[in-house]
């Protein structure tokens, strides 16, 4: 990545700001989600000196906790992240929101770029790249955003737990955006009301039993919670339903990023 925020004039957003409900920021609100250090404040510092509003995150743990209180619009995400990978956060924030996102990663085979672009990305850059190229494209995303401002979030964050729906009539899980539908049954129900609940926590087995098993004693068979899991699993797999609930090894259970 090239020194050149110096020398280059800030950028002029007055175009973008009026017609766009939901930046409520005097520019818009941009994440950066870098896990090299020096990357990621060189990047920072850049695109601040040319008028971007900026945060940075380096896991995709920092950058869901920092989504919950700050704004963001537009994301700038890296592919090797430690733990959960660019291509996952992509996916998922596009899920959720209909913010720009574009992928800086120094991974460029047509393989890498297709699944970034068919992922959710509107952009793929292969690093390095120089910063008034990066500029240029964020702001040619803004402007795509600004032509399809009805999609943009009117909230200033985005809040993950809510975007599931649990319809309790009919007993089905609603993904966000309504991407899919899952009927459960009445005990699969009660297991993702608790997970949805405690969105983003790890709970252990026997908080799950003793909130949705009305039986649940100190030697409840806990394994009883394992088949649970298993067979609602299965059920989504089957349905080709990608579900966000994993087992953490000595912990418990987790719906949602951790």
């Amino acid at each position: 990545m090239e020194h050149t925020a110096i020398d280059t004039p800030p950028i002029d957003f007055s175009a973008l700001r009026a017609p766009v409900r939901g930046w409520v920021h005097p520019e818009p609100a941009v994440a950066l989600l870098e896990d090299d250090t020096d990357l990621r404040e060189e990047l920072l510092f850049g695109l601040e000196r040319m008028g971007f509003q900026v945060w940075g995150a380096s896991s995709a743990t920092e950058f869901y906790r920092t989504l919950t209180t700050r704004a963001c619009h537009v994301a700038i995400i890296d592919v090797g992240l430690p733990g959960e990978d660019g291509f996952s956060v992509a996916s998922r924030l596009r899920a959720i929101s209909p913010v720009g996102i574009i992928m800086l990663t120094a991974r460029g085979h047509l393989e890498d770029r297709v699944r970034g672009l068919q992922g959710g990305a509107d952009a793929y850059m292969v690093k390095p790249a120089d910063l008034r190229e990066l500029a240029a494209v964020l702001l040619g995303v803004m402007r795509r955003l600004w032509l399809y401002a009805g999609q943009l979030p009117a909230a200033t964050q985005v809040n993950i737990g809510a975007e599931w729906t649990l319809e309790a009539r009919e007993r089905v899980l609603v993904a966000p955006r309504g991407a899919w539908r899952l009927r459960l049954t009445g005990s699969e129900y009660a297991f993702i009301d608790y997970m949805l609940r405690h969105f983003g926590q790890v709970v252990s087995r026997a908080d799950v039993a003793s909130a949705i098993d009305p039986g649940y004693r100190p030697d409840y068979d806990l394994h009883r919670i394992d088949m649970l899991v298993s067979r609602l699993r299965r059920k989504a797999e089957a349905a080709g339903i990608d579900l966000p609930l994993r087992a953490i090894r000595g912990k418990g259970y987790a719906f949602g990023p951790t």
